[in-house]
């Protein structure tokens, strides 16, 4: 399951517009949020003050992190539409994305 996730995260990038982003990450919304945690801890200081978006598009530091997740942990792909508001994620789903931005994309 976790390898089709990575597959089609792969075979999107192509389809994101301007400096849009995915990363996978775990559906309960309490386990993200420790995720974000930990995707910041791990990815690597760019700026003294940098944002969430530093780390969440940074995929070894996202990868690295799937890792201390339980194998049952139920993940998805997120695309994160960047909003220019440092501090703040706002992410949808391929399916949503693909709609808002009339993008023919066969998954």
């Amino acid at each position: 399951m976790r390898e089709k996730l990575f597959e089609l995260e792969s075979q999107f990038q192509p389809f994101l517009l301007r400096n849009d982003y995915t990363f996978i990450g775990p559906t309960d919304p309490l386990i993200l949020n420790n995720f974000y945690k930990l995707v910041n801890k791990i990815a690597p200081r760019i700026a003294v003050l940098r944002s969430i978006h530093h780390a969440l598009s940074n995929r070894d530091a996202v990868n690295q992190s799937l890792l201390y997740l339980s194998a049952e942990t139920e993940l998805k792909i997120y695309v994160v539409i960047s909003n220019g508001i440092r501090g703040e994620v706002v992410h949808t789903t391929i399916s949503e994305y693909c709609a808002k931005n009339n993008i023919i994309f066969n998954f």
